[in-house]
């Protein structure tokens, strides 16, 4: 047990015997902290860690476990009845899809996903496939549960609130890193970076090729921080056209330069991809509610662009870091180590999706850096459709009912949409974020928010 693990003991068993709502609270605040654990089994690459967000998370659902039992009532709301259901059918296949090991039996030899040691496995069911699918199916129920919870407005706002906190917090702590970096003392990893997983060290990355520390915070490593901050700026995109506020304007405004500076500083592509991937649907979404005229829209996120890319390119010109930064991070990324291990893992699980194509070779046998590929060779055609129909029910929801949002509030509903779509596209090429409770959240609340679409049509 680490010494999270301790202080978080009792603040957990007494939520469980006094509060559901600061279980929640708790479990929503600790969602971005992947690094962050209360215990520890195991180590280096058979190293596994119970993050904190998983601890709170298994509280939240055990007690409202009880609660329901004390009412016989398991029901799953009519309003969200159609994502939910997707989602469960995909849960299903990712479970069925254990058959595949049983039926290969080790005829099957898996390559090392590591790109200097080739040294190959026979594919057996083990321990760590019922591992995976528990992981999968944990976040499917937590994020049906958030759907639930975050249903009135109230609770949404406060959901909101946290996580925008949280983001808040995460940021400055990478500044933290960021700062110890390069006056040279020692980043205090031991306080939030205390996973004993083997992903779990990422704090003491080096930019290959440059040598500069990369920024992680308190993330496994610095795309997954990356991909946690840019999916949370939407919520500060009311605050800046007058359309209400998270916390309060003043506070939205400087968490939008505070992430932005953070995303700069983690060098990861998957930072400055989201950002112009976020951009791009900022325009689609403000001109869909008819919030500005696709015309303004264009001219604000275009200007904003401008800039950014202005000063970009008088930093490029004007230091030879950040031209190696930005060598390393976008033109040269695969060159690089972890770019060509990329490519292998990808290619390696494709050829298991061709040998076996309808429920591919078994949730958690195969490891691709990317989404599509990873579903394919893990629970085949069968899954990735069902997965892919969970999601496109989820944002296909959300699109239609912008029509009818004309209220503050309702615009706050909307900047879902974009949190979950960009989560999806920087997922495509970050690979699936199975064990990370900020997709799952994000997941759950961009359900809670598509409910309307039953009522208007």
């Amino acid at each position: 047990m680490t010494y999270l693990g301790y202080i978080m003991l009792p603040v957990g068993l007494a939520g469980l015997l006094l509060s559901t709502k600061w279980l929640y609270r708790w479990f929503v605040f600790w969602t971005l902290f992947s690094a962050s654990s209360v215990l520890n089994i195991g180590e280096g690459e058979n190293g596994s860690a119970l993050q904190v967000w998983m601890f709170f998370g298994v509280l939240w659902l055990l007690r409202l476990t009880l609660e329901h039992l004390s009412t016989i009532s398991f029901s799953i709301d009519r309003r969200i009845f159609r994502p939910c259901l997707w989602l469960a059918a995909f849960l299903f296949v990712g479970a069925l899809s254990l058959v595949m090991p049983l039926y290969i039996n080790g005829t099957l030899s898996i390559t090392s996903p590591f790109l200097l040691d080739g040294s190959e496995t026979p594919l057996y069911l083990t321990s760590h496939n019922f591992t995976q699918v528990l992981y999968l199916i944990f976040g499917g129920v937590i994020t049906i549960c958030v759907a639930h919870r975050n249903l009135r407005d109230a609770e949404r706002q406060e959901t909101e609130r946290l996580i925008l906190l949280s983001a808040i917090f995460i940021s400055l702590w990478g500044l933290m890193q960021f700062i110890c970096s390069v006056v040279d003392i020692p980043y205090p990893y031991y306080i939030f970076n205390n996973s004993g997983s083997a992903a779990g060290t990422g704090f003491a990355q080096v930019l290959e090729n440059v040598g500069i520390s990369r920024i992680s915070s308190a993330a496994v490593e610095p795309s997954i921080f990356a991909q946690s901050i840019v999916t949370l700026l939407p919520l500060t995109i009311p605050a800046w056209i007058g359309r209400g506020s998270v916390v309060s304007v003043p506070i939205d405004r400087l968490s939008t330069v505070l992430l932005a500076v953070a995303l700069v500083l983690s060098t990861s592509s998957t930072a400055y991809l989201g950002l112009l991937i976020l951009a791009f649907l900022s325009v689609l979404m403000l001109a869909h509610t008819r919030t500005i005229s696709i015309v303004r829209a264009g001219l604000v996120v275009g200007s904003a662009l401008g800039a950014v890319s202005a000063l970009a390119v008088v930093a490029v010109y004007s230091s030879a870091i950040v031209r190696d930064v930005i060598n390393s991070t976008l033109v040269d990324k695969a060159t690089t180590y972890s770019g060509l291990e990329r490519v292998m893992t990808i290619s390696l699980a494709y050829g298991y999706f061709l040998k076996f194509p309808l429920l591919g070779i078994g949730w958690g046998s195969a490891v691709s850096h990317d989404l599509i590929v990873l579903l394919l060779s893990n629970v085949g055609t069968i899954g990735a459709l069902t997965f892919f129909g969970a999601m496109w029910c989820v944002v296909h929801s959300n699109w239609r009912i912008m029509d009818s949002l004309d209220s503050a509030m309702d615009l706050s509903r909307a900047t879902w949409f974009l949190s979950f779509t960009v989560f999806l596209i920087t997922s495509l090429f970050n690979g699936f974020p199975l064990a990370f409770g900020n997709f799952w959240l994000v997941m759950g609340m961009a359900i809670s928010t598509s409910w309307k679409e039953r009522l208007t049509t």
